[in-house]
C-alpha cells in the first residue's frame, strides 16, 4: 500500500469548509493555556499540535487530545483547552471526552469476545436471545427473520437510522439519556424495519443499542460490566466507560453558542438530569486519548498488548475484515481494503458538542486517535467545523510515523 493511503482514508471522513474567525480577545488566556499543556521536545508532531493551538486560539475548538505514535514509539501525545466553553480548569492528558461513535469499535471487540467463547453467535438470529426481535415488521407486515449479530454490527439489520428520517419516538430511544438500556431496547423492538435483514446497509446507532442489550441478556452482565471485565480491565483503560462519576471533574463538554458566548451542551451525556442511565453503545463511551491509542495498539497488535490478550488471532481476522462483499463497513470499523486485505481500520465520532477520530494502519502498526469539543450553532453549521482539517493533519503525522 502507497504510504498516500493513509491519508487518504483519513480524507473520507471529511466535510471541510474552512471557517477562520479569529478572536482576538482570547489569545492571551488560550496561549497561556497552549503553553502549559502542550508538550515540548522533539518528538511532538508540529503541524498537528499546532494546528490544534490555532484552532483553539480561533475559538473553532474548546478542547482536544491527541495521540499519534506505533507501538510505545510516540510522535505526538497533547492536550489544550479547557473542559467548558469559557472554563478555567485546563485539560490533561486524565480528561474524558465523550467519544461518540468511535465508541463502537469498543463495542464490537466486546462483542467478538463473546463470540469467540461461545456466549454469542454471529450467525444465530437474534430473537434466540430476545424473544421480542420474533415479530419485527416491515412495511405492515412481518418480517421475514430475525437479523443475525453479523448484520448489526454491521448495519444491515434493518432498524432505523439516524441517517434518515426518524420519529420523534425514535430518536428518544438513542437520545433520552435517562432511559435504560432495556428501556430503550424495548423501544426499539416495536419500530419497523426500514429493509428486510441482510439486504440493505443503513448506518444505526440503534442498532449498537440492540447489540449491546443481547449481550447482557446473553451474558446476564451489563454491557458496562462486560467493557470493564473484557476490555478496559486487560488493557488497563482505567478512564474508559459509559459512567463517569457524578463527581468526576475532569471531563470535558463542547459548548452550545447562546447569546454570543458558549455555554455547555446539555446534550452531553454526562450532563443529564437527574441521572446518567443508558449507555449509548455505538456512540456515549468515555475515553482519554491516552487510554483509546491503548485500545489501538490492541488492534495494531492483532488483538495483544504485550502480554496481554484479548482475542486471538482468528477473531481479530474476522472483527477486521469485509464481512460482505460489498461495503466499506465492518464490524464497528470503516475498512480500507487493498487486494482483498484491510490495510486500515477507523472511525470518527459526533455526539452533542463533543467529536472523535480514531484511526489504526494495520500494515504500518501505526495509530493515530483525537478527541475534541466544539460549540455547536455557528454560522454553518457542522459544515464548518475543523474535523477535516484535524484529520487530514491526523493523517499527514500518521503518514510521517511510519516513516519513522
Amino acid at each position: 500500500m502507497m504510504l498516500d493511503d493513509v491519508e487518504h482514508q483519513i480524507q473520507m471522513h471529511m466535510g471541510e469548509a474552512e471557517s477562520m474567525i479569529r478572536n482576538l480577545t482570547r489569545w492571551t488566556s488560550v496561549f497561556v493555556i497552549i503553553v502549559m499543556l502542550a508538550p515540548q521536545g522533539p518528538a511532538q508532531n508540529a503541524a498537528l499540535r499546532d494546528l490544534l493551538d490555532k484552532l483553539l486560539v480561533d475559538g473553532e475548538i474548546v478542547a482536544a487530545q491527541a495521540v499519534v505514535g506505533r507501538g510505545d514509539d510516540v510522535l505526538l501525545n497533547c492536550a489544550v483547552g479547557t473542559t467548558m466553553p469559557g472554563g478555567t480548569q485546563a485539560v490533561d492528558a486524565d480528561t474524558m471526552f465523550c467519544i461518540g461513535s468511535c465508541s463502537k469499535p469498543f463495542a464490537s471487540a466486546v462483542v467478538m469476545q463473546m463470540v469467540e467463547d461461545g456466549t454469542l453467535s454471529l450467525t444465530v438470529p437474534i430473537d434466540t436471545y430476545m424473544s421480542a426481535f420474533g415479530s419485527l415488521k416491515i412495511d405492515g407486515q412481518g418480517a421475514s427473520r430475525a437479523p443475525t449479530m453479523s448484520e448489526v454490527l454491521s448495519h444491515r439489520a434493518g432498524f432505523y437510522s439516524q441517517k434518515k428520517k426518524m420519529t420523534l419516538q425514535q430518536l428518544t430511544y438513542i437520545r433520552d439519556f435517562g432511559l435504560t438500556l432495556k428501556a430503550s431496547v424495548d423501544g426499539i423492538a416495536a419500530q419497523p424495519l426500514l429493509a428486510e435483514p441482510g439486504t440493505e446497509y443503513a448506518y444505526s446507532g440503534a442498532g449498537y443499542c440492540v447489540a449491546g442489550r443481547v449481550a447482557e441478556v446473553a451474558s446476564e452482565k451489563s454491557f458496562e460490566q462486560l467493557l470493564q471485565a473484557r476490555l478496559a480491565g486487560p488493557l488497563k483503560l482505567t478512564r474508559t466507560t459509559f459512567f463517569p462519576e457524578i463527581a468526576e471533574p475532569n471531563i470535558a463538554a463542547g459548548g452550545t453558542l447562546k447569546n454570543g458566548n458558549g455555554t455547555p451542551n446539555a446534550a452531553t451525556p454526562h450532563l443529564t438530569k437527574p441521572e446518567l442511565r443508558l449507555p449509548l453503545i455505538g456512540g456515549s463511551l468515555y475515553s482519554t486519548a491516552q487510554d483509546t491509542a491503548r485500545f489501538a495498539m490492541a488492534v495494531a497488535g492483532q488483538g495483544r498488548l504485550g502480554s496481554i490478550q484479548i482475542m486471538t488471532p482468528n477473531t481479530w481476522q474476522k472483527w477486521t475484515s469485509r464481512p460482505y462483499s460489498d461495503g466499506g463497513y465492518g464490524y464497528g470499523w470503516g475498512l480500507l481494503v487493498r487486494n482483498r486485505k484491510t490495510v486500515q481500520v477507523s472511525h470518527t465520532g459526533a455526539l452533542a458538542a463533543s467529536r472523535s477520530s480514531l484511526y489504526v494502519n494495520l500494515e504500518y502498526g501505526t495509530y493515530g486517535v483525537v478527541h475534541f469539543t466544539v460549540v455547536m450553532g455557528r454560522p454553518g453549521g457542522r459544515s464548518t467545523e475543523p474535523g477535516g482539517r484535524i484529520n487530514k493533519a491526523l493523517g499527514a503525522a500518521m503518514r510521517q510515523m511510519a516513516q519513522r
